[in-house]
């Protein structure tokens, strides 16, 4: 795991605790890139409001592009400390029930925190972490760790899983290996390599 990975992790929790409570969120951290979408369920009003309240965190203007009579995205570009970058937006909804909301916005930016020392042990390893995705699915929140096999999933999947206890591993889809496991924090994860 590079430690821009590490950076981003601390730059993605510090814009949550800025841009306050969010809709429920999925963070996917790639590079030095940060892309946040809202859950499928969250109306479409609710996913403006939040990235209303991403764009005042971060200081930018969100942009509303039409794409039809009654469709559009509302989307935003930010640079974040470290020269990282946050893209949001908005996707149409499917039109599906909010279940009652467990977790919050604040949670997930203390989930996010918690996986700094993690990463950083990671980060000295020989593993190519290729992506992290933290979902908030409004009654639990899940991390998802995505490894590169190099052309042997069982030695990528040992390395990818450093520190983490109680993990069970099996095929993966299409191919490669899935473990899943509790991390040091005591989170549940994903560990997906391929």
């Amino acid at each position: 795991m590079s430690p821009d990975l590490t950076e981003l992790l601390s730059a993605t929790a510090d814009l949550l605790d800025d841009a306050g409570p969010l809709e429920p969120v999925r963070l996917a951290l790639a590079g030095r890139d940060l892309q946040l979408t809202f859950a499928e369920f969250s109306t479409m009003a609710d996913q403006r409001a939040s990235v209303d309240r991403l764009a005042a965190a971060t200081g930018t203007d969100p942009v509303l592009s039409e794409l039809g009579a009654d469709a559009y995205t509302y989307t935003l570009t930010a640079d974040l400390p470290g020269g990282m970058m946050l893209v949001a937006g908005t996707h149409p909804t499917l039109g599906r029930h909010q279940p009652a909301r467990t977790t919050s916005t604040a949670a997930t930016a203390a989930l996010v925190r918690s996986l700094l020392p993690w990463a950083q042990t990671l980060a000295a390893l020989p593993v190519d972490v290729t992506g992290l995705e933290i979902t908030d699915d409004a009654r639990r929140l899940a991390v998802q760790l995505l490894v590169d096999s190099a052309g042997d999933p069982a030695a990528a999947m040992s390395v990818a899983a450093t520190g983490v206890t109680a993990l069970r591993t099996g095929p993966g889809d299409p191919f490669g290996i899935d473990g899943r496991g509790r991390l040091p924090s005591g989170h549940p994860v994903l560990i997906s390599v391929l």
